[in-house]
C-alpha cells in the first residue's frame, strides 16, 4: 500500500524506509531522536531510563512500520508509540517506587554576561518548571508536553493519545493551570535571608 504524502515532510523516508532502506530509516531516528528522548525524560524520572526508552521506541517504530500507512503525520504515529511507551513504562513502576526530582542537567545558555545571581535564578526556575511538569498526572503531564514543548496541534495530540479534541483541551488547561498554581505559590513563599557573619 502506498504512502500518502500529503503534507507529510518524511513521506519519501518513510517509504524508503519500509522498503527496507535502512539509511532511510536511520535518517528518521537521526531527525526525531532529541524530541523523543526529550519527551521521555520529561515522561521518566531517571534520565538513563529515558535514553533506553527512546532506543525502545525506535525500535518498536521499524518493527511497526509496516503498519504505518501514512492516515497520519509520521511525527504523529512516532510520537504515539513514544507517548504509550512512557505511559506503560511509568504504570510498571508505579508501585515499585515514587517519582523523583531529576537535576536539571541543560546548560544554561550565556557568554558569560549575566551575573552568578541571574544564572542561579534561571537554573532555579527551570527546576521549578520541570518539578511542577513531573508532578501533573500522566494524563496531563504527556498533554502539555506535547502540546507546549513539542508544539504539536490539537488535533495531532488527540490522535497521538487516542483521546477526542475536547479531552485535549481540558487536560492541557488544567495542567498549565497546576503548573501556574506552583509556580506561584513558589513565588509567595518567603525566602531565606541570609546574613553575613
Amino acid at each position: 500500500m502506498a504512502i500518502a504524502s500529503t503534507g507529510d515532510p518524511d513521506s519519501e523516508l518513510v517509504r524508503l524506509a519500509r522498503e527496507g532502506d535502512r539509511s532511510a530509516f536511520n535518517a528518521l531516528v537521526t531527525k526525531y531522536r532529541n524530541r523523543v528522548l526529550g519527551i521521555a525524560a520529561r515522561m521518566l524520572s531517571d534520565r538513563a531510563e529515558a535514553e533506553d526508552l527512546a532506543q525502545d521506541v525506535f525500535v518498536k517504530a521499524y518493527r511497526s512500520l509496516r503498519d504505518f500507512h501514512g492516515n497520519a503525520l509520521f511525527t504523529t504515529w512516532l510520537y504515539r508509540i513514544a507517548a504509550n511507551s512512557c505511559l506503560n513504562h511509568n504504570q510498571r513502576l508505579k508501585r515499585q517506587r515514587r517519582f523523583t526530582e531529576a537535576a536539571v542537567d541543560s546548560e544554561i545558555a550565556g557568554d558569560g554576561a549575566l551575573d552568578p545571581h541571574g544564572l542561579l535564578e534561571k537554573k532555579q526556575l527551570k527546576a521549578l518548571l520541570e518539578g511542577a511538569i513531573r508532578s501533573l498526572s500522566e494524563e496531563r503531564r504527556i498533554v502539555l508536553i506535547l502540546r507546549d514543548i513539542e508544539g504539536q496541534t490539537y488535533e495531532e495530540i488527540a490522535e497521538c493519545l487516542g483521546i477526542e479534541l475536547g479531552t485535549v483541551r481540558s487536560r492541557l488547561h488544567r495542567a498549565r493551570a497546576e503548573v501556574q498554581a506552583i509556580i506561584r505559590a513558589s513565588a509567595a513563599t518567603p525566602k531565606p535571608i541570609s546574613v553575613a557573619s
